[in-house]
């Protein structure tokens, strides 16, 4: 279909100099109108030596009036490479448009800005849910809707075009999304999945570590950009030849990007907005009647945590549930505190619920049993799991005799030497975050202080002192002396083990395992240290 209009009728119109144009393309978010011009319209020229600003006008063509953006070349590239005019003039690539001239051009620039919206869309995601969004699915239309909210949001300009968005358009510019998108895991930023893709580990590393600030930041530095960085004197002067549309006054209902964001669990990918109770968890995915469903309170006064117990096909069945507690949760407040200066400890509810579902899959990975992650309600902060039927290391010696204290001692040194090995450190590697099962295989649990390449010596101190405060003083050394013996056979490091008899460690169990108890076990780990020659 020939276009409605002749360029040089633009040209003319718009008393541009032809040998200053880089490009001159129709911008239309109805398809069946790309090629022609309609109340819908927009033009977008960029011209190669510009005033080193962008303005806005409105000219009549055809007996339409259309809104036109000039803009310098070298503005509009750092706009589509940055936004360094908060997406002003770059986001007119979102819409369907023909090129009249710069064609070539036009796309480089769309690769750019498409990759860029992605980087941005994957980098909020990542701030807010942390290490955890390695397991995030996201699709072409989480990054594309997500862009689109925050620019009708921010950018009043912007709504017309967005609201009048069909459903071709739409596809057209996902395919082209998808192409930026497949770059990122070209450059090992993305992997692919099923549905769509999840951010790798060196993106999230990538991330956090060259940023701190809160998500919502990028929409601050956009909107100053929008209206400071244009190099306007004042405001108005950015629109001051723009008819404003009464529809600019209210932002478009564009579907909700977490709709097309999903987590993965054992039951296979979970939308992200799916928030189940107990009850409809029950319900929905167990298909049981929740009358037959007993919840009860599994941990301690300062614990969050429930047993479900419902039958199924007259076989009794149990999942765990966690409701992650905020500043309220005293546990890891006075942890903090006590700590403060040695060891750091995650307080956050939506922290240490990130981090534990990470550790829950990454450990997985790694080889480690961990109870696989059934259902997760992002909101109100519930993870829901398998249940692991078996004993804390505590109950697994009392119930089997305190002989068995040594047989613990060496599993529990088998179990964090391939931890540690793995650059994987437990934060609060208490014994009662290791389940032992009736076929002698030891469960992770509790994994919400998890970090990499963090406090060894830490985890070593801990597990043994805090073990050493529920066994007769005759059994401390020996258990000591046999897990620090297991771990260093099985490639812990010496240095770590001899660190974790420091006093800057220990003194933060002496409230819990007294010094004459703490004594008796730091003599197992110097004399098995002493017997390899690392003294």
């Amino acid at each position: 279909m020939a276009l409605s209009i002749s360029l040089e009728k633009i040209i003319s119109l718009l008393n541009l100099p032809y040998e200053q144009i880089v490009s001159v393309s129709l911008h239309n978010p109805r398809q069946c109108e790309v090629q022609s011009i309609s109340s819908y319209s927009k033009l977008l020229v960029v011209l190669r030596k510009g005033e080193k600003n962008m303005k806005i006008i409105n000219r009549r063509i055809n007996g339409v009036s259309v809104s036109t953006t000039i803009i310098d070349e070298s503005l509009f590239k750092k706009d589509c490479s940055d936004e360094e005019l908060g997406g002003a003039a770059a986001h007119l690539l979102l819409i369907p448009y023909t090129p009249l001239i710069g064609g070539e051009f036009l796309g480089n620039m769309e690769a750019g800005y498409f990759k860029h919206i992605s980087m941005e869309s994957l980098r909020n995601l990542i701030l807010s849910y942390k290490l955890s969004s390695t397991f995030f699915i996201v699709t072409p239309e989480y990054i594309l809707y997500d862009k689109l909210k925050r620019i009708s949001t921010i950018y009043p300009l912007s709504r017309a075009h967005i609201k009048n968005l069909d459903r071709r358009s739409i596809e057209i510019v996902l395919e082209k999304l998808k192409k930026s998108i497949d770059t990122l895991v070209y450059e090992g930023y993305l992997k692919k999945n099923i549905i769509g893709y999840s951010p790798t580990e060196k993106l999230v590393e990538k991330i956090l570590s060259e940023k701190t600030l809160i998500n919502t930041s990028e929409d601050l530095e956009h909107i100053f950009k929008l209206y400071i960085s244009t190099k306007q004197s004042t405001v108005l002067d950015f629109i001051r030849y723009v008819t404003l549309d009464p529809s600019t006054l209210m932002a478009p209902k564009t579907p909700d990007p977490e709709d097309y964001l999903y987590t993965v669990t054992s039951l296979g990918p979970q939308p992200f907005p799916l928030r189940l109770t107990v009850e409809e968890f029950i319900k929905n995915i167990a298909e049981v009647d929740v009358e037959k469903v007993t919840v009860k309170r599994s941990g301690g006064i300062l614990n969050a945590t429930y047993t479900v117990e419902f039958y199924r096909d007259k076989k009794l069945e149990r999942i765990f549930v966690k409701k992650y507690l905020n500043w309220s949760d005293f546990k890891w407040v006075a942890a903090w505190l006590w700590a403060l200066g040695v060891k750091n400890f995650s307080i956050m509810a939506s922290t240490r619920m990130s981090n534990e579902i990470f550790f829950i899959n990454k450990l997985s990975e790694l080889g480690f049993n961990t109870a696989e992650i059934l259902h997760i309600n992002w909101k109100d902060k519930i993870l829901f799991q398998k249940y692991i039927e078996g004993e804390n290391t505590i109950q697994y010696i009392k119930n089997r005799g305190l002989e068995k204290a040594g047989e613990a001692a060496e599993k529990l040194g088998k179990v964090l030497s391939k931890l540690h090995l793995n650059d994987v450190t437990m934060g609060d590697c208490n014994p009662f975050s290791f389940i032992f099962t009736s076929n002698q295989e030891v469960y992770l649990t509790d994994l919400e202080q998890c970090s990499l390449k963090g406090l060894k010596p830490w985890d070593l101190t801990e597990l043994i002192l805090y073990t050493a405060h529920y066994l007769p003083a005759d059994l401390v050394e020996e258990f000591a002396y046999k897990f620090s013996k297991v771990y260093l056979e099985n490639g812990g490091d010496p240095g770590d083990l001899r660190e974790s008899t420091e006093q800057k460690y220990t003194r933060l169990l002496s409230p819990l395992t007294p010094f004459w108890i703490q004594s008796r076990a730091i003599r197992g780990i110097k004399k098995i240290l002493e017997e390899k020659g690392y003294s």
